[in-house]
């Protein structure tokens, strides 16, 4: 027998005025055991740490799943983006805010592509607990003890000195990466499509230490996005350069990045990479593609006069890379809803390929693995149609007792196999070089 709440779960709340180190308070939460499950969420000037489990919609290969909250249901995944949307909504839930993740193998019910990991293919929770902190203090959500809550904000604790884990990385697979590209290009060459990205992947034994990976990682890179997740079989670090969807009173951006240089070592080489983004043909080209394709996608289901190109070819500059980067947005129609616009905007451009269609069935052909959260997305979701979810890419996945490590380039007929090769390594090593792995 199910019981349902027959009025709406309302959260406590309360804010902290005053600068809160969020990564301190985390792991206070974690010690205090107030949950073991969550969500970091970092980026525009706020952090959000969602935890426990009110409830959780769950998209697996056959079935969407809804538990918690007094409901519980199980449904055949036929339009897991527009199930998800259904389920969230009739959630006896106040104001509620999703977080999570939604895997690129999601692209299966969608495409020809038809790969697919063991894990959950999108895991949504509506948090017991959630903090949000900005410049003027922490806001606090739970429905568990307040007091509780608020105490770990006033904890005095230091984190460990974590320490870089030295790993070695197989790299033997350059040469069927490079053959790989090599396929793609002639394919593109022969007009059966304009660009797909193809990416690498590696897997490594251990157990991750979230927390040490993620401060580590935050003090050497700087992203659009960051975020750190446990959510049992499955976690995630990662420092995503680029956001898949924003929605902010109906209005939907995307943000595709595409074109690729490393950074310099010096200032002077710095500029002359900086300035190569702007005269290499292959480059230019490949950023138009995708902005094109981006804007195609954004008026599928926005106000036709609302839709424009923002921000057209800046440079957005990391630790490890430099990316030509624009914005395209517009407003949704009346009749459609921020899962509408995922579903067309899912899997990015800058991930998948132009056409979207041709590039997935390539991706999978060429691809041994299936690539799991990798470019899909982790971010939130809210009752009152907001989103803010990044591609999940310069990120490190556990499932289970595994820890997979992936990166990828965009390729179009004037694409250097060798060079293709070099920029998955260069965009690997953003976490390669801060994981910290537990003894």
């Amino acid at each position: 027998m199910v019981l349902e709440f027959k009025t709406a779960i309302k959260y406590r709340e309360t804010f902290v005025p005053g600068h809160r180190d969020a990564i301190v308070v985390l792991n206070n939460l974690l010690q205090a055991g107030i949950f073991t499950q969550y969500v970091m969420y970092e980026g525009k000037n706020e952090v959000r740490i969602a935890g426990g489990e009110l409830a959780k919609v769950i998209v697996t290969q056959d079935k969407v799943l809804l538990e918690g909250a007094g409901k519980s249901s199980v449904e055949p995944v036929s339009d897991p983006f527009k199930q998800v949307e259904s389920l969230l909504n009739s959630l006896p839930i106040e104001d509620w805010t999703a977080y999570g993740y939604t895997a690129f193998d999601l692209a299966r019910f969608y495409s020809a592509y038809a790969k697919v990991s063991l894990q959950s293919l999108c895991h949504f929770l509506i948090p017991e607990t959630e903090l949000h902190f900005t410049k003027q203090g922490v806001r606090i959500k739970t429905t568990q003890s307040l007091d509780l809550v608020r105490r770990q904000l006033f904890m005095e604790s230091e984190l460990p000195d974590y320490q870089a884990t030295t790993v070695n990385v197989d790299q033997s697979d350059r040469e069927q990466y490079q053959s790989s590209v090599s396929t793609l290009i002639e394919a593109i060459k022969n007009a059966r499509l304009h660009k797909a990205i193809v990416s690498r992947s590696i897997q490594l034994s251990g157990e991750l230490d979230i927390l040490g990976t993620y401060v580590l990682g935050t003090k050497a890179n700087n992203s659009a996005r960051s975020y750190c997740l446990n959510l049992g079989d499955v976690s995630a670090v990662g420092f995503s350069p680029e956001t898949l969807m924003e929605v902010r009173d109906g209005f939907v951006v995307t943000n595709p990045l595409a074109g690729t240089r490393p950074r310099g070592v010096s200032i002077e080489e710095d500029i002359k990479f900086n300035n190569e983004l702007f005269t290499d043909a292959k480059e230019v080209k490949e950023h138009s593609l995708s902005v094109w394709l981006a804007q195609d996608e954004i008026a599928a289901v926005c106000v036709p006069e609302t839709v424009r190109i923002l921000n057209f070819m800046e440079v957005k500059q990391y630790r490890c890379v430099q990316h030509l980067s624009s914005k395209v947005g517009g407003q949704l129609k009346a009749d459609n809803t921020l899962w509408d616009a995922l579903k067309v905007l899912f899997p990015g451009i800058t991930v998948s390929g132009i056409s979207k269609q041709k590039a997935l069935e390539w991706i999978d052909r060429l691809e041994a693995e299936p690539r799991g959260i990798y470019a899909g997305s982790i971010g939130w979701i809210n009752s009152q149609g907001e989103a803010d979810l990044a591609i999940a890419i310069r990120s490190v996945y556990q499932y289970g007792d595994r820890i997979y490590l992936n990166a990828g380039a965009g390729i179009i007929a004037e694409s250097v196999p060798q060079h293709e090769y070099v920029e998955s390594v260069n965009k690997m090593n953003t976490v390669l070089n801060n994981l910290v792995l537990k003894n």
